[in-house]
This record gives structure tokens, C-alpha cells and sequence, in this order.
């Protein structure tokens, strides 16, 4: 059956918010007083979910990109930039309202460009050709390039159909100082090596054919290395906006020992060893720790330590610690590292997140101990409902008796 809905307003996934007798329902790639022609997909108990048939009256896009419908990868590119970070904004918000029944000050939205901002992307192979795979399935929409990577990146993109004849099931472009490409498929290494002659760095199926097998970004003035299997933040822009904010709050303080936790290739650890007296980073990803200490070489940094494992295995080792920052994974902290901090009680724990319900739902323990001295968030992801942010959290005076 058809229904004719009225969008109302946006949710924070970035789809349009209607009512069908009375009840909610919510479509994908609508905005904010488009008229649509929908069928439901999803009938649950308190609401419906429901795919757009045809659109009767359709509010202004941005018209960025010609894949955004079939994709689905940039749920908001249809919204202004402006008001795309407004409803994140209001998003964490709520979130803290809800969740924690406080109300939150936001200091500082951080933001850059909203294009040409990804230093990698992943592309998907089939049948000869190249693109991402259309949202919860394996149907490829093939592309040309993407209007969110970066202008290197929607280069190579086109030189890699003009040799798509041969089979490739997947390729991962990086772009930072260098360019690195990862191609997974049965494509020679003659003709990859023919084609991509300018191109640093070069993985096909997982062997190393040209280059030294890492590729390098500078940060706040500090030179990282970045290895294939490597995790390295895509929005270099944002990202270095953020660790600065981070590094001028350290720089006010003065911290002992620090705990940099999920520590990737050091990024972090490395970037404020400058202003404390030592650093130990844990990250369960042997490749990042490998990466991580060639970084520690690199910028001739003595203080900072990494340890290869899961942090819920290795936290509860440290007890003279002043300073933990976290960056976990969208999932949060679990629950046994949680306790850990608590049990440590450092002076001040830094939480950045990629995943704000996480955030709020791991600061309901921490905050019965801590106070929330500085709060901001950061696009890192434009034009997609993602929005991270970054906790400054101090101990409370209550709980300082209880540090040993």
C-alpha cells in the first residue's frame, strides 16, 4: 500500500520524519517539507520505516553528489552545511539531556570543508567495474569519483577504471603526504605497475610492489607513518584541529604519567609527550603498535611506551597515573576497563569519541567521580549523521580522597 507523507523534520541518521495515522515514520533521503509518495518497509510497534515511491513536492538540495540516493554513504549531503552541523549539535545534546538528565555546554564546533576532505576511501569490484557498495547490500553503484575524497584520491579513481578490464575485487587509496594504493584482484603487477608509475607506495594481494610499504602525515609539526593495515584518521584537516585543542589544555596543566588507550599508531600519545613525563599507549592491533614505534623513532620521542593487547587485559596494571585519554572504538569502553579507570582515579581523563550514545552511556560511571571541565565536538565526517566528540573530564574534590 502507498502513503502520502509530509516530512516535518530530520532525525540525527539524516532521514525525514513523517506520520501515517498518527505514527512515525522514517525516510530515508527526504528533507524537511518534501511531500513524498512512500511504501513501508518496516512496521514496528512504535514506528514504521518507509522507502520513497516518488516525491511529489521536493524542498532545494545542495545537489552535490549525483550517487547520494543510491549510495547512501553521505546521509546528510542533501542538507546545507550549515544545518548539518546544527542538528549535531542538537543531536549530542539531546543525548546528554536524555541520557544523562544534564544539560551540556558545547565550546567549540570544529569544522573544515565539507568535500574533498577523505585521505582514504575503499572501492569495490564486480563484473569490470569499480564503487561502493549500495547501503545493507552487495549492489555496487559504480562511481567516477567521490565528492568527499580528496581531489588525488578522484584522480586515481579514473585512472583505475581505464584498467578495469582486469578483474579487481577491491582497492584501498590513500592520500596523505604520500599516496598508497592496497589492490586486492587478478590484475598483474605489470599493468599496475605500468599505470601507477607516479603513485609511492603499492600493496596488490597483500604483497609490497613498489615503495618502502608505509606512507607519512605531519601533525602539529610531528611526522607519522601510515602502513597499509594501519587505522589513521581521514580527515587530516579536523583531525589536527582537534589534537591541537588537546595539546593547548595540556600545555596549561602540568600531568605525570599518561595512559593513552586504543593508541592506533601513537598519534596521540606521541603528539603530547612534549608535555608530560612519560606515556604508555595500548592498542590490540600489532600492525598500528608496529607503526607506533617506528612513529616514537621517527620524532626521536624517549617517554612513550606501546603495548600490543586488548586494554581490558593490561589497564589494571597501572596505578601511578595522572592522566588517561581514551579513543575507543564506536562500540565505547567495556565495562571491566571502566572499572579500572575508576579504581586508578587519575586526575584528569581526556574521552574523545567517534559514537556519541556510547559516550553518554560510559560517562554515566564516570561522572560520578569527574566533572565535565571542557566539552567540544568536531565534523570529522561531513555530509553523514557521524559527529565526534571530545570530553575534558576532571576529578571531583568528593573523590579526591579516595586516590591512594
Amino acid at each position: 500500500m502507498e502513503y502520502q507523507v509530509e516530512i516535518e523534520k530530520i532525525d540525527h541518521f539524516g532521514r525525514g520524519i513523517g506520520k501515517i495515522n498518527n505514527k512515525v515514520i522514517f525516510v530515508p533521503h527526504t528533507l524537511k517539507n518534501d511531500i513524498v509518495l512512500v511504501k513501508i518497509v518496516k512496521d514496528k510497534k512504535k514506528f514504521l520505516e518507509g522507502e520513497v515511491l516518488k516525491y511529489i513536492k521536493k524542498s532545494p538540495r545542495t545537489a552535490l553528489c549525483p550517487y547520494s540516493n543510491d549510495c547512501g554513504g553521505c546521509s546528510f549531503i542533501d542538507i546545507s552545511y550549515d544545518e548539518q552541523l546544527q542538528i549535531k549539535k542538537e543531536k549530542v545534546k539531546d543525548l546528554f539531556k536524555k541520557e544523562l538528565g544534564i544539560p551540556i555546554k558545547i565550546e567549540e564546533v570544529i569544522s573544515d570543508s565539507n568535500t574533498n576532505y577523505r585521505n582514504k576511501i575503499r572501492l569495490h569490484g564486480k563484473d569490470k567495474k569499480l564503487g561502493f557498495y549500495k547501503e545493507k547490500t552487495n549492489d555496487l553503484v559504480t562511481i567516477d569519483k567521490c565528492i568527499i575524497s580528496k581531489d588525488e584520491i578522484n584522480s586515481i579513481i579514473k585512472r583505475l577504471n581505464s584498467v578495469i578490464d582486469n578483474n579487481i575485487d577491491e582497492v584501498a587509496i590513500r592520500s596523505n603526504k604520500e599516496v598508497m594504493l592496497d589492490i586486492k584482484g587478478s590484475i598483474s603487477k605489470d599493468i599496475v605497475l605500468n599505470n601507477f608509475k607516479d603513485i609511492d607506495t603499492i600493496y596488490l594481494n597483500d604483497f609490497l610492489i613498489k615503495g618502502e610499504g608505509y606512507i607519512t602525515e605531519d601533525i602539529l609539526g610531528k611526522t607519522f607513518m601510515i602502513s597499509n593495515k594501519s587505522f589513521f584518521q581521514v580527515n587530516t584537516k579536523v583531525c589536527s584541529k582537534i589534537f591541537y585543542n588537546i595539546v593547548n589544555y595540556l600545555k596549561e596543566k602540568k600531568y605525570h604519567n599518561a595512559l593513552d588507550l586504543y593508541c592506533g599508531v601513537g598519534l596521540i600519545g606521541i603528539l603530547i609527550s612534549d608535555f608530560v613525563d612519560s606515556v604508555t599507549g595500548i592498542e590490540v592491533v600489532s600492525d598500528a603498535i608496529k607503526n607506533a614505534n617506528q612513529n616514537k623513532k621517527l620524532n626521536k620521542v624517549n617517554n612513550v611506551n606501546f603495548i600490543c593487547d586488548k586494554v581490558e587485559n593490561r589497564i589494571h596494571e597501572f596505578r601511578d597515573v595522572d592522566l588517561i585519554i581514551v579513543d575507543p572504538p564506536r562500540s565505547g569502553l567495556d565495562k571491566k576497563s571502566i572499572t579500572s579507570m575508576i579504581e586508578i582515579l587519575p586526575k584528569a581523563i581526556i574521552y574523545i569519541s567517534c559514537n556519541p550514545n556510547t559516550l553518554v552511556r560510559d560517562l554515566k560511571d564516570l561522572l560520578e567521580h569527574y566533572k565535565m571541565e571542557r566539552f567540544f565536538i568536531a565534523d570529522m565526517f561531513p555530509n553523514t549523521y557521524h559527529v565526534e566528540c571530545v570530553g575534558l573530564l576532571c576529578l571531583k574534590e568528593t573523590s579526591k580522597s579516595l586516590e591512594k
